[in-house]
């Protein structure tokens, strides 16, 4: 057999079905190539890919196997499949249990930690809302404050516009109206047809109307106007008094050619032309002022304290410019045209300058001068201290030796002061300082006494001490001692027993008692008539000593005697032990005799009155009369002035202890005698309950219907002290006619009250402080001020000494200031003018007639809009207080009165409010149960 050929292999091989042919395996180095692993040929980065995983190289190569590829059977694929499934399923089971292990301990610690996460959170979002809130409200108050000054500044100025605007318009109506009369009187050609001009030539002058006596007359007056006016403007310019020239002379030369009188009187009929000054202005300081200007300007280190370098001489040399350029702008205008058309507004301007410049220079000279008045006040007073406390000592005429000096001294200290602030002024000061000043020597040296009882003296019993018929007090003038008397020797001893200190009426005590409850009657100060008569007793006595008659000596002695007697034997009754002795010793008749006759020692009188006067006298006044006995180198008049005084004390001290045993049984009865006393006075005709009524009307007009009778009389108490109108007695109902200067007191206390707290609310306002806030201090020294003789500048430099502030609010304040204290003032002027008059009419023996002795002042009404609504805050406040009926209501209107007050911006006077009340209501209690049928009558006619 022949072998085959590799061609007909090929051939044979080539024909052959597909099917049929098996293809061999290539080697193995070809088949390295071929097939390669699937490792090598693709390898993902991720672990979990289906490609790259062993199911899908199982798969892969199963399925080539099945297709006769070389890899396992079919089975073992499938078996290593399903291992390696369940091999993920495990795993993946495994990461969805750890998965959900770390989420639950998540959500547990996300639940812990939002709790207390969402109250911090909370707590913080409220903190700052409050502080936004906080924030929001200061910007708020800011805006407003800021929103309602401007307003105000706006509003004024714009009142302040339209009154200059008024004015000016008046002004122009005034002139446009004289024209008018002046064109209507001239002469005027009647409306004719115009002639040629040929024709006009040969008119008759007869045919011309007329002039009137009237329209020459005004001409003449006219044209003496304009020469009067030229001459006036001509004689000041022959002065030569300008800027440049003051500047170029002297400070010694330039106040030589101010001060003349040819410069002052050219000056004044210049102003006075100008307008400048008014007609019921003063000349000579206004002037001078004005001149003052030209000083300033040209000489500042001269004439200023500090050479201009302080704020308030800078504002000074400010003003004094302006008011220079002004008048000499004024005067440049010399063209009659010109100077009508401009004469007004220079004019205005220049008065605007100088009243700017006088109320500037005034403010400099009191600050200025202020400090050195006080200095000099106090140096007066000093010397008066040691005058006082030197006075007594009579050996080796020390006193007389410091009398002296002491009185130079004073007198230079007065003429300078005199000089600076002025006669009245400088007066007014130094007696209220020394006055003051010895007041409060006396408190310190008078030593404490609790009661002051007389020793020995025989004590009222309290039965006697009655309402009706008897009087409460002993008699200010006693029963005579029954023995003859001398008529001129009685009336020498009543013209001294009118030194003494005089008792009001037993209805006015006993008002008194009910009122304050324990009344003691003071040694009243004197008056103007008895200290005249004083130093008129003193004269005469002295002279008739000194010229010898025995006659004139003996019957001063005599009234002496009468007066000593009537005095003394009222504080010993018969029964004392030393009764016999003062009736020997004081017997007039055995005085008289002793004095004609030449044997009346006054030294052995003194000496022996003085040891019987120490035994019964009080303990508070054994220093006093123990001073007496010592003091024996005095002149007798003096002594015997002392001894008198002495027993006026003494009179004093036994009268308020009777007041004190009889005080429980005024309280309980006095009312008793105020019903009977009103109720005569009414069947005498001596008043009606006319006012009672008109008062009672109108406060119940003021108050809602309905009401208890107790709201319409706290309101008529409240609208008498507190209205901001004049309070005149025919206001008073007849009822509280014993209360006229109490409500008159607290009337004016309640003004200085408003008037110190309007200030200091402005102050706080302008220096943008919480009106709330409390300023003790500064309210306590303005209340503590004189009204009487208290000004502007005194106020604002207090208020400044504690709160410094700008020049521009420190004049603002000082014009407020000037604004709201005179209506305080004047309440205050008729308040003491009011207590004046009674105590005069008391020491004069006679009625006192509010009526007929009204105060004059009628200007305590406050115009401005801040202190109106003070007063009217505080009255309402009063009124809700005084109307308050239960217990539970009381007590809420008096523990919110705080509250109230300073809502209303006086914090400060809580105290001062809380007395006003209290007073108010002690009126209202004892008005009411003296007078109460009398109101239910006029309660019942008036509804």
């Amino acid at each position: 057999m022949e072998p085959t050929s590799p061609e007909s292999q090929d051939i044979d091989m080539n024909f052959q079905p597909d099917c049929d042919q098996v293809y061999p395996e290539p080697p193995p180095r070809l088949a390295a190539r071929i097939y390669r692993k699937s490792s090598a040929r693709r390898k993902s980065s991720a672990n979990s890919s289906r490609r790259s995983s062993l199911s899908s190289i199982h798969s892969h190569s199963s399925n080539r196997s099945s297709h006769g590829g070389p890899a396992s059977t079919h089975i073992a694929q499938h078996l290593r499949r399903a291992s390696i499934i369940e091999s993920r399923k495990a795993r993946l089971a495994d990461r969805a249990a750890h998965a959900e292990q770390v989420r639950l301990r998540a959500a547990a610690a996300k639940a812990a930690r939002g709790v207390s996460y969402s109250e911090e959170k909370a707590l913080a979002a409220q903190a700052a809302r409050e502080k936004m809130l906080a924030e929001i409200t200061a910007r708020c108050e800011e805006e407003v404050r800021r929103a309602k000054k401007i307003a105000e500044e706006t509003k004024e100025r714009k009142a302040a516009e339209l009154a200059k605007l008024k004015e000016e318009m008046a002004e122009k109506f005034a002139e446009a109206a004289r024209r008018k009369s002046i064109y209507q009187q001239g002469m005027r050609r009647p409306r004719t047809t115009s002639l040629a001009s040929v024709e006009e030539k040969k008119v008759s002058p007869s045919a011309l109307k007329q002039s009137s006596r009237g329209y020459a007359a005004k001409v003449i007056q006219r044209a003496w106007r304009s020469y009067r006016s030229h001459k006036i403007t001509t004689d000041f310019a022959a002065l030569e008094l300008d800027l440049n020239r003051a500047r170029t002379l002297s400070f010694e030369d330039l106040t030589r050619l101010l001060s003349t009188d040819k410069t002052t009187a050219m000056t004044t009929r210049l102003l006075k032309h100008i307008g400048v000054l008014e007609d019921g202005q003063e000349h000579a300081g206004a002037v001078r002022i004005f001149l003052s200007a030209y000083l300033i300007l040209s000489h500042p280190v001269q004439a200023l304290s500090h050479g201009g370098n302080q704020p308030h001489e800078q504002e000074l040399m400010t003003k004094a410019s302006a008011l220079v350029g002004a008048f000499e702008s004024h005067m440049k205008i010399k063209a009659p045209k010109s100077r009508r058309d401009t004469s007004t507004t220079t004019r205005d301007a220049l008065c605007f300058a100088f009243n700017d410049f006088s109320a500037t220079f005034h403010a400099w000279k009191s600050q200025d001068m202020g400090v050195l008045v006080d200095i000099m006040v106090n140096s007066f007073v000093n010397l008066d201290l040691i005058l006082q406390a030197t006075k007594d000592d009579q050996e080796g005429h020390v006193a007389q030796d410091y009398l002296d000096a002491v009185r130079q001294e004073q007198i230079k200290l007065l003429a300078r002061l005199k000089r600076l602030a002025g006669p009245e002024e400088a007066l007014s000061r130094v007696r209220t300082a020394v006055r003051k000043a010895r007041k409060q020597r006396v408190a310190e040296q008078r030593p404490d006494r609790i009661d002051q009882v007389p020793r020995a003296s025989t004590p009222v019993n309290d039965s006697s001490m009655t309402v009706h018929g008897a009087p409460i007090t002993p008699p200010a003038t006693p029963q005579p001692y029954q023995r003859e008397r001398d008529l001129k020797s009685t009336t020498f001893a009543n013209d001294l027993g009118q030194i003494m200190t005089v008792l009001p009426s037993n209805r006015e005590i006993a008002h008194e008692i009910l009122i304050n409850g324990s009344f003691e009657v003071q040694q009243r100060p004197w008056t103007d008539a008895r200290k005249d008569l004083m130093m008129s007793l003193r004269s005469s006595m002295r002279s008739s000593m000194q010229d010898g008659n025995s006659e004139a000596a003996a019957t001063w002695t005599h009234a002496m005697a009468i007066l000593i007697r009537e005095k003394v034997m009222n504080l010993v009754s018969r029964r004392h032990p030393l009764y016999d002795r003062f009736d020997g010793i004081l017997d007039p008749t055995l005085i008289s005799q002793q004095c004609r006759n030449g044997m009346f020692s006054y030294n052995a009188f003194f000496e022996t009155i003085s040891r019987l006067l120490a035994q019964i006298c009080s303990p508070g006044r054994d220093e006093l009369v123990q001073a007496f006995a010592n003091n024996t180198t005095s002149d007798t008049i003096d002594r015997l002035f002392d001894v008198i005084n002495i027993i006026d004390l003494m009179t004093l001290d036994h009268i308020n202890f009777q007041f004190r045993l009889a005080a429980q049984a005024v309280l309980e009865r006095g009312h008793e005698h105020e019903i009977a006393s009103f109720e005569k006075d009414l069947r005498d005709g001596v008043h009606t309950l006319e006012r009672t009524k008109h008062w009672w009307s109108s406060s119940k007009a003021n108050v809602s219907a309905n009401t208890s009778g107790s709201v319409v009389y706290a309101r008529g108490l409240t609208d008498l002290v507190l209205r901001n109108t004049h309070l005149c007695h025919r206001d008073l109902p007849e009822t509280l006619q014993l209360d006229y200067i109490r409500l008159l007191k607290w009337r004016a206390r309640a003004f200085h009250m408003i008037a110190t707290s309007s200030v200091l609310l402005t102050t706080k306002i302008r220096l943008r402080r919480n009106r709330e806030s409390l300023w003790a201090k500064d309210a306590e020294r303005l209340m503590s001020l004189d009204l009487l003789s208290t000004d502007v500048s005194r106020v604002v430099s207090l208020i400044e000494s504690s709160h410094m502030m700008p020049e521009t609010i420190k004049e603002g304040l000082s014009n407020f200031v000037g604004r709201v204290l005179p209506p305080a003032i004047a309440a205050a002027k008729n308040a003491d003018t009011a207590e004046r008059d009674r105590q005069d009419a008391v020491h004069s023996q006679s009625d006192y007639h509010p009526s007929e002795d009204e105060p004059t002042i009628a200007g305590d009404v406050f115009t401005e809009q801040i202190a109106s609504f003070l007063l009217k805050s505080l009255r309402e406040h009063v009124f809700a207080r005084l109307s308050a009926t239960g217990t539970a209501e009381r007590v809420r209107t008096t523990t919110s009165a705080g509250e109230i007050l300073a809502r209303a911006g006086m914090p400060e006077f809580l105290e001062e409010v809380n007395l006003l009340v209290d007073a108010l209501d002690r009126i209202r209690s004892v008005d009411l149960k003296a007078h109460g049928k009398w109101y239910d009558q006029v309660a019942a006619e008036v509804s």
